[in-house]
């Protein structure tokens, strides 16, 4: 039945308006001049704060050090959206613009197929699930954050030839639809876990169809997520913190166990048994395995560490002990005021920063073709270019946890 409607739909097709429209984008500032090399790092920039590293990211920084309970609802809206959009995918089956179109170029690497956009749908769901979720902070700055973004992530979709217009736009409803119906959802069913249970169970039908492997990420997250949080709140019962320093340090000690699990598994795997990519449903199965394991323990147990790392905190003395009553409320109350002004200085500093940095990488960029074009050369100046980014936009992500916090504090006070 779905390759009956998959076939009547059509894998190549596309507006009249779309091909020209990418064409005419790709080719803005000219073939080989600054203003072309500022463009294609900028639009592969915008590109990343929709991919999963990314979301990850920034939904390991509320729940590990912020607010977990918020941060478990963002992420279920995250992967909910995920594990939706390839199920879409492998039903329309929309070929890529540049294998439709050969004056269509691929500047980024993917791979699958077109129809809807994940890294519209992500980036919505991620950004306007944190706008939503926080809702009751009713910080304006970051519901414009929560549309901007998005939109700028759809935007780079396209120029980079991964998406026709149609699929970001239809990616970007997908993910707002998601975001308003799973906190309808929150209100109304009294059990959170009735929701999360009938998610994998509507999502369990890809298995029968989907051949591409971002379901089977989405799906084993999905997995991992539900055990991590019964693990969690039964178990473990860790405390969020707003000193920063912990914050930071609890983000980049997970964010290295998501990526340094994940490379463990496939190359133990790859060891004993060399050509698993080559068996589908072995390889599909074992993502979606590892994707669950890696979930669960960096959601359920990874916070396990947080209660010695305390410990060693107090003994190194980096987390003073409580004062008086008074005291507490003027130390708190100066540290607030500090640490807010900090905050915005930041946030602002970091994205002066990324503006400078996308005139200096173009001219980096264009020394290089003047020398020769030297693949060597450019793949390097890109890498440090996607360094840099990573780096500006962890410090952003930072400065906005101190900000949607309401301020912090330097060294936490103990109870």
């Amino acid at each position: 039945m779905l390759s009956l409607l998959s076939a009547a739909i059509g894998h190549t097709w596309s507006l009249p308006f779309e091909n020209p429209f990418i064409i005419w984008f790709q080719s803005v500032g000219g073939n080989d001049s600054f203003g072309h090399y500022f463009l294609y790092y900028l639009m592969n920039f915008l590109s990343m704060l929709g991919e999963e590293t990314v979301l990850v990211g920034i939904i390991g920084l509320i729940y590990w050090g912020l607010d977990k309970r918020r941060g478990e609802r963002i992420g279920f809206m995250m992967i909910s959206g995920a594990v939706i959009n390839p199920m879409i995918k492998n039903i329309v089956c929309r070929t890529r613009p540049f294998d439709s179109e050969a004056g269509i170029h691929n500047f980024r690497d993917v791979s699958g197929y077109s129809f809807p956009s994940g890294h519209s749908s992500g980036s919505a769901s991620t950004y306007l699930g944190t706008a939503v979720t926080y809702k009751d902070k009713k910080q304006k700055w970051l519901l414009a954050l929560a549309i901007v973004v998005p939109v700028l992530v759809a935007l780079s979709r396209t120029y980079v030839g991964a998406h026709y217009p149609t699929d970001v736009v239809c990616g970007l409803i997908l993910g707002v639809g998601i975001v308003f119906l799973i906190d309808l959802l929150y209100k109304v069913i009294p059990n959170k876990y009735f929701l999360y249970g009938g998610m994998a169970i509507i999502g369990l039908a890809g298995f029968f169809y989907c051949k591409t492997d971002d379901y089977f990420t989405a799906y084993g997250l999905l997995l991992g997520l539900i055990a991590g949080v019964i693990f969690e709140e039964k178990i473990v019962k860790f405390e969020n913190t707003k000193a920063w320093w912990r914050i930071v340090l609890r983000v980049l000690i997970g964010g290295g166990l998501y990526l340094g699990l994940n490379a463990a598994f496939k190359g133990i795997v790859g060891a004993i048994y060399k050509g698993y990519k080559d068996n589908f449903w072995f390889e599909s199965s074992f993502r979606t395995v590892r994707y669950a394991i890696i979930a669960f323990l960096i959601i359920g147990i990874y916070p396990m560490l947080f209660k010695y790392a305390e410990k060693l905190w107090k003994k190194l003395g980096w987390i003073k002990e409580q004062p008086s009553d008074t005291e507490t409320t003027a130390t708190v109350a100066y540290a607030d005021k500090k640490s807010n002004l900090l905050a915005t200085i930041g946030f602002a500093l970091s994205f002066v920063c990324g503006l400078a940095g996308l005139p200096i990488s173009a001219i980096a960029c264009k020394r290089a073709r003047k020398d020769g074009y030297d693949k060597l050369k450019m793949s390097t100046a890109g890498i440090c270019v996607s360094v840099a980014w990573v780096a500006i936009f962890a410090l952003c992500m930072i400065a906005l946890a101190c900000v949607l916090n309401g301020g912090y504090v330097f060294m936490e006070p103990t109870t």
